[in-house]
């Protein structure tokens, strides 16, 4: 009798070979535990200069300017908005040229690093006139483009100038940004930055919403929309004609004026 059972419950080699491999493959499918800090320490440190922050009016990174407040107040008004509705993904765009919103964009990503609590990531999303890395002062590793197509990972694309801000930034322009923007892989590859990082706000520097479709095409991937109006740029009917365009697509988190005469106001 306790031969039969001896029998009955050995399993052959090749059966305890199968069922061992059976087992390492659905081990090798479960999740792998993620954290995000490390993720964050992992990324390249790139230092910034006061020299380049103040020469390229980055106000909210010197406080050397009275106009930093305006844009801590802003910083304010936005979290509590995205808090509200459980959105961290935003997209600064203006109606045409020359408005300022890379320059708020900046701005308000340096006022978000000064919230230890809060993680920001800001990536430029501007493929056919790239500036944030001339702004900043710094290199970009390699083309957004690239980035987006999923060729590149982020931890090889993204660099970290604070503790808690990260920068994607582009070193070279793209004319099918609008094409790229709708395919499947940008949203693919943004969905993994935010998997990986965690961030509590995700600013996307926009190109003007009014010369090309790329921003139309890439609204999906945001939660909201901050434009921005060049004072003694911008017309009534310009700013009109982006309201009524991006509102029936995100919500609009408001416009704000950047002025002609001094730096912000809203």
């Amino acid at each position: 009798m306790s031969t039969d059972q001896t029998h009955e419950t050995d399993l052959p080699d090749e059966e305890v070979t199968e069922a061992s491999n059976d087992a390492s493959y659905e081990e090798a499918r479960l999740p792998v535990v993620h954290d995000p800090d490390v993720f964050w320490e992992g990324l390249t440190v790139a230092a910034l200069k006061e020299a380049d922050l103040e020469k390229n009016f980055i106000v909210s990174a010197t406080r050397s300017h009275p106009a930093h407040a305006a844009f801590d107040m802003l910083r304010t008004r936005l979290l509590q908005a995205l808090n509200e509705h459980g959105w961290s993904r935003v997209a600064v765009t203006a109606p045409t040229r020359g408005c300022g919103s890379s320059f708020v964009t900046i701005n308000l990503a340096m006022a978000f690093s000064r919230l230890e609590s809060v993680r920001t990531v800001l990536l430029d999303m501007d493929l056919r006139a790239p500036s944030l890395a001339e702004t900043l002062g710094l290199s970009a590793k390699d083309s957004m483009a690239d980035y987006l197509s999923g060729v590149i990972a982020p931890e090889n694309f993204l660099q970290r100038v604070q503790p808690n801000l990260a920068v994607a930034l582009n070193d070279s322009a793209s004319e099918n940004s609008a094409e790229l923007f709708q395919n499947d892989i940008t949203a693919e590859v943004l969905e993994e930055l935010e998997e990986a990082l965690c961030p509590d706000l995700m600013l996307f520097d926009m190109p003007p919403a009014l010369e090309f479709d790329d921003v139309l095409g890439f609204l999906p991937n945001v939660d909201a929309v901050l434009v921005v109006a060049g004072g003694g740029i911008s017309t009534a009917e310009d700013i009109t004609k982006v309201e009524q365009i991006l509102s029936e697509v995100k919500p609009i988190l408001g416009v704000m004026l950047n002025k002609a005469d001094g730096p912000v106001s809203y």
